[in-house]
């Protein structure tokens, strides 16, 4: 069955009993969870081709994080008796999704040594690279990010506060890497950028302002 949401639609809530995947056919999503403290973290940006929901319909444990559509969505949904019996008739879908599981396991761990490991500033660039070369649209020698995030959901994916994070797109901008509007990042000079984020790890966890280099 297909269905549409709107921007805003929370399409899965965390805790939730609900087995369904969610198949994105267009759009994209951003999946968060909310700490201890209450704050919001930005965990992934799902799109096309995306399953959301998997989790859940394997184990029938409760959902791990909230699903929230970032753009207009439209996704079919699977119940998760469907989803099971598929996963056991077909050898070769259940293969995928052990490698779409291991991917993201990956994916995690690189973000948990991110957090520790590297200044706002360079995680914001790391999080722009990736983002780039996930999302990313070329234009010229240039490469736009085609997702409607706003600078607290960008603060949020690279755990570090929305003042923070601004310190950090000014620094970006200022050495010419980058230019941003509103839900909207360009990226000038990838090599640059690309500088920033490889900086060597760092124990401290506020934008810098250090110079790339050169």
């Amino acid at each position: 069955m297909q269905q549409r949401w709107p921007i805003g639609a929370v399409l899965l809530h965390e805790g939730d009993s609900s087995d369904h995947v969610l198949v994105i056919e267009s759009g994209w999503v951003k999946v968060g969870s909310s700490a201890p403290s209450g704050r919001q973290v930005v965990l992934a940006i799902r799109g096309p081709g995306d399953l959301l929901g998997e989790l859940s319909a394997i184990d029938a444990g409760a959902r791990s994080a909230t699903a929230t559509a970032i753009s207009p969505i439209v996704a079919t949904i699977v119940r998760g008796k469907a989803f099971r019996a598929l996963l056991i008739s077909d050898g070769a879908l259940t293969f995928d999704l052990l490698r779409t599981v291991a991917a993201r396991l990956r994916e995690a761990d690189v973000q948990r040594l991110d957090y520790g490991a590297y200044t706002v500033t360079e995680r914001l660039a790391r999080l722009l690279l990736e983002y780039a070369q996930r999302y990313g649209r070329t234009d010229a020698d240039r490469v736009v990010i085609a997702l409607p995030l706003t600078q607290t959901e960008l603060a949020n994916a690279a755990n570090a506060s929305r003042e923070a994070v601004a310190k950090a797109f000014k620094h970006l901008r200022e050495i010419g890497a980058i230019r941003t509007a509103r839900r909207y990042v360009e990226l000038l000079r990838p090599d640059l950028l690309a500088e920033v984020a490889d900086g060597p790890p760092s124990v401290y966890s506020d934008a810098d302002t250090r110079a790339p280099r050169r």
